[in-house]
């Protein structure tokens, strides 16, 4: 189950047989099942995450509505910045399909760095590929008009738009649901 996670860090960086074995035995196999919440808002995350199989959903509450800031599916690591500093945080986490995730607390994690110094560097990459997601969203948001957010989320998720609830993507584009099938609808005509 945990071949995708080697294969990932192997394509980062190749490690030896003794690092993988240290990290597969760090690791826990979780199913979620759809809907299932992993983090509440004022919770500290205490986990990194690998998504198995599944689609997850990070979001936040403002106005009473969800705010979904970030899809993650198969193959991609995720968690929520009260991971790094330590603090409660702001963000919910849930399955918007079925998932199965692999996870390593927190001071596993530490343990694992500070007894193999060359996983500091696979860990940089996956922060770095993480911030550029980040990034990404905000430029999103901040420079592209609603139908242009739309066709670049297309053309960068394709596999997100068949999986997860029109309402989700439409908050994650800063769209109201009405927006989202207007434009929709435009763009088949």
């Amino acid at each position: 189950m945990l071949q995708s996670l080697y294969s990932y860090i192997n394509r980062i960086h190749p490690v030896s047989e003794d690092v993988m074995q240290a990290i597969g035995n760090s690791f826990e196999i979780i199913d979620i099942p759809r809907r299932q919440v992993l983090l509440k808002d004022g919770e500290t995350c205490q986990h990194l995450y690998l998504v198995l199989s599944g689609v997850m959903r990070m979001y936040y509450i403002k106005d009473d509505e969800e705010v979904s800031s970030l899809f993650i599916e198969e193959n991609h690591f995720f968690t929520t910045q009260s991971f790094y500093s330590r603090t409660p945080g702001y963000e919910y986490i849930d399955a918007i399909l079925p998932a199965t995730v692999a996870r390593i607390h927190y001071t596993q994690l530490q343990t694992l760095y500070k007894s193999y110094p060359g996983l500091n560097y696979i860990a940089r990459v996956i922060t770095e590929n993480y911030l550029v997601k980040s990034q990404e969203r905000l430029f999103l948001l901040r420079r592209q008009t609603a139908e242009e957010r739309y066709l670049y989320f297309t053309e960068r998720y394709p596999t997100l738009l068949q999986k997860v609830p029109l309402k989700y993507i439409a908050s994650y584009l800063g769209l109201t649901l009405e927006t989202l099938s207007r434009i929709r609808n435009k763009i088949r005509k």
